[in-house]
């Protein structure tokens, strides 16, 4: 070790807190990208030549298409209006894994 190191360990100025005022980070949070939600908000929000957003566009769109009776559409808005119903998941096991007993489970 370096004759600096040994002198910072068990110095008890390392243990002190920030001086009043002072910043223990002082560059803060380094600023994340943008995700793909956000950016597809930022595009759907804005409004198209006749003042109606491009989200409004999407869904009308989506709302002809099921109007016609395209399944994917009426997934969709039904999804959407009333939520996804919850799926039963069944699992059989066939063998149980080494050290297992039916007690035990």
């Amino acid at each position: 070790m370096s004759d600096t190191t040994k002198k910072q360990r068990g110095n008890i100025d390392n243990l002190k807190p920030f001086k009043k005022g002072q910043s223990g980070n002082p560059k803060g949070r380094p600023k994340k990208g943008k995700c793909i939600p956000e950016i597809l908000r930022k595009i759907t929000a804005e409004k198209g030549d006749n003042g109606v957003t491009k989200l409004n566009l999407i869904l009308n769109n989506v709302v002809n298409e099921a109007i016609k009776g395209d399944t994917w559409s009426i997934q969709f808005i039904a999804d959407r209006m009333e939520g996804k119903p919850a799926q039963v998941i069944q699992q059989t096991i066939e063998e149980l894994p080494s050290g297992f007993t039916t007690e035990r489970i």
